[in-house]
């Protein structure tokens, strides 16, 4: 799960963010590969970015995460002379803050709010994969969304709105579940009223209802 930061907290990180120029990437570029040389994180501003792993079959690449607005990227970078786990490709025009992994490192130390948030999303990738491995299709499906939600969503009352629109490839990669099961069990949420297809979104119309779906931890999340 990518660190989602408010800079402003955290007066050493804002002072990084406000030095870095903005870069603009269009959809489907390659923003680093795996096994590159890491010295930069990336904060995302506008969109969203893939991380994706090479198949095992070594036929196209897997979505393993996805990093929105205000998250950063390549934390790998933080520890020197480190190589990407991840290629990184833009899910769509993206604006992305090019930062020194050694100066976020250092700026993170004397960033004790952000630091324990860092710590604390580190325990979450663990809990999540814990889960994911005792959890149904239909299950991890709802996670995968609510997580989405959570973290990307946009708050419209009694629904939420991902302003991204993710394929059900990507959904059934991040999932780690066949693609005809998550097109199957979409349209049967969107059927039942659970979801709702939008302009370039997905609307989660019944949040009470997915949170009954997913697995037992993500019953009780508080809402975004």
């Amino acid at each position: 799960m990518p660190l989602k930061v408010v800079p402003r907290r955290d007066r050493k990180l804002n002072r990084l963010v406000k030095s870095a120029e903005p870069r603009a990437v269009r959809k489907g570029r390659t923003v680093f590969r795996r096994g590159e040389e890491a010295d930069l994180v990336y904060l995302i501003l506008e969109g969203h970015v893939r991380l994706t792993f090479r198949r095992r079959n070594g036929v196209g690449d897997r979505t393993v995460a996805v990093a929105g607005p205000w998250e950063l990227l390549g934390e790998e970078a933080l520890t020197p002379e480190s190589k990407r786990r991840y290629t990184a490709v833009a899910g769509e025009e993206c604006v992305l803050l090019p930062l020194l992994g050694r100066r976020v490192q250092k700026a993170l130390r004397g960033s004790p709010k952000t630091l324990s948030v860092f710590v604390e999303a580190m325990a979450e990738d663990h809990a999540h994969l814990r889960r994911l491995a005792g959890a149904s299709a239909r299950a991890r499906i709802a996670d995968v969304i609510l997580d989405l939600s959570r973290r990307l969503g946009e708050d419209e009352g009694r629904r939420i709105r991902i302003p991204h629109w993710f394929t059900h490839q990507e959904l059934a990669d991040l999932s780690n579940v066949h693609r005809s099961t998550v097109t199957t069990t979409l349209n049967e949420w969107i059927y039942e009223g659970v979801l709702k297809e939008g302009q370039k979104s997905l609307i989660v119309a019944k949040i009470g209802a997915l949170r009954k779906a997913g697995s037992e931890p993500s019953r009780s999340r508080p809402r975004s």
